[in-house]
């Protein structure tokens, strides 16, 4: 296990993981889309994702119970949790049969598009009566398209921004509760088709360690972040995660 990697490998994806724990303290969102690319540069993009099961939901599932308003949330966002499920499953099942590379250009492209529109006066606002059934699908098209790509978060921070009122530890609370829902069977799936195997499920569960650390450290600074500046910076999570698909459909 760690023994098998030289120790600047094992340093530099400990401050991975420290990274990505911390952007997602401070924003709720953003541990995959930064620490795996970095950790990938020294392991096999699959190894990579394998490793950041485990804290992936640690970290949603820490965030969600810390909040403390989690009655509130599932009452509220319960129609895009199991849409969520659904649209993984629906698209685990047609993942053999669609061009994922058009996919993701469509995706991608709709996502810089959104997160500018987002960050200009033509912004997109959902009334709260239109919180349920465009939670419906959002989390239906979060969950196809991670089921197609694991690329769950852009659609589910677009919902999320779009409501009206919803400050920044609501966000977090919330964009938890939705990460769960798509996260705990992602993980089991990893487990159960071998790509998270005895050794890698090891590394996993140590790599919480400093993914927590920089969680604490992200949450201090969260505090210090006005509700305004936490609007552009999901925003600017958002417009890096549409940048992302497209780099993976050209790959």
């Amino acid at each position: 296990m760690l023994a098998d990697y030289a120790p600047w490998i094992i340093a530099w994806c400990f401050f991975a993981l420290g990274c990505g724990g911390f952007i997602k303290g401070a924003l709720g969102v953003g541990t995959p889309l930064l620490t795996v690319p970095m950790m990938a540069q020294v392991l096999p993009p699959q190894t990579a994702i394998a490793i950041m099961a485990i804290p992936v939901v640690v970290a949603n599932v820490f965030q969600f119970a810390q909040a403390g308003r989690g009655a509130n949330v599932i009452g509220r966002f319960w129609p895009a949790f199991v849409a969520i499920l659904i649209g993984t499953w629906i698209g685990v099942k047609i993942l053999s049969v669609i061009d994922e590379k058009t996919l993701m250009i469509v995706v991608g492209v709709a996502v810089i598009v959104f997160a500018a529109l987002q960050g200009s006066r033509f912004r997109l606002h959902l009334p709260e009566r239109a919180v349920k059934p465009a939670g419906l699908f959002f989390g239906g098209a979060a969950g196809l398209i991670g089921g197609l790509s694991s690329f769950f978060g852009p659609m589910l921070i677009t919902y999320l921004i779009s409501i009206r009122g919803l400050s920044k530890d609501q966000f977090v609370s919330t964009i938890s509760f939705l990460y769960v829902s798509a996260v705990v069977p992602w993980t089991i799936t990893l487990y159960l088709f071998g790509i998270l195997d005895d050794d890698l499920l090891t590394l996993s569960i140590f790599a919480t360690v400093p993914v927590t650390l920089g969680l604490l450290l992200g949450q201090a600074i969260r505090k210090r972040i006005s509700d305004a500046r936490f609007h552009y910076l999901i925003i600017a999570i958002l417009i890096v995660s549409g940048c992302s698909m497209l780099y993976r459909a050209y790959l």
